[in-house]
């Protein structure tokens, strides 16, 4: 029995990291069609995705109206219906632990299986800044064991010219100036006005 519930235990833990991560959707055919989605395991245990797509056409021709976002699953079998691409954004959500998304162009919205053509594929890519060990810049160490010392930041010089600045400095002025005269004329407006 606990050999089963280990075992039970290692294909879950491998199935729920497979689905988190990150793809890039390229083309498969001359179109620069290109998606980008993101999937992280919620507390409910759906996968949440968010898609974002460019260069889509709408519609693609006369008789197809619909692109359509798919999952392939971990674990094998046919591909998982994960929603309508829309006008090129989407949130989704899904149980099943997939390895890769495809996009198909579909006539019919209501397609429980792809029919249309795959006109975009992409694999999970892990989440690098969250797989990696946080180090400390200052611990960071060259190749002889000496700390690697990181050269601070230039300040960017001014390339304006005295008369440059000068010209600035008077406009500012005058504007200052204005505001004030504009101030004070009005101040006199309150104070003088018939009561």
């Amino acid at each position: 029995m606990l050999f089963i519930s280990g075992l039970l235990y290692f294909s879950i833990v491998n199935t729920v990291s497979a689905s988190e991560g990150t793809f890039e959707l390229r083309s498969t055919d001359d179109n620069n069609y290109k998606c980008y989605a993101a999937s992280l395991l919620m507390q409910n245990l759906n996968y949440k995705i968010i898609l974002s797509c460019r260069n889509i056409l709408f519609p693609v021709d006369e008789t197809i109206f619909t692109y359509m976002l798919w999952a392939n699953p971990s674990a094998g079998g046919k591909p998982v219906k994960i929603g309508s691409v829309g006008l090129g954004k989407g949130e989704y959500a899904t149980k099943v632990a997939f390895a890769s998304l495809f996009v198909t162009t579909e006539q019919n919205v209501n397609t429980k299986e792809p029919a249309g053509n795959v006109v975009m594929k992409g694999s999970i890519k892990p989440i690098l800044f969250l797989e990696k060990e946080i180090t400390d810049s200052s611990d960071e160490k060259t190749e002889d064991g000496e700390e690697k010392i990181s050269p601070s930041p230039t300040p960017k010089v001014s390339n304006l010219s005295t008369r440059e600045r000068l010209i600035t400095g008077f406009k500012r002025a005058g504007l200052a100036t204005g505001l004030a005269l504009v101030s004070i004329l009005g101040l006199v407006f309150v104070l003088t006005r018939p009561r």
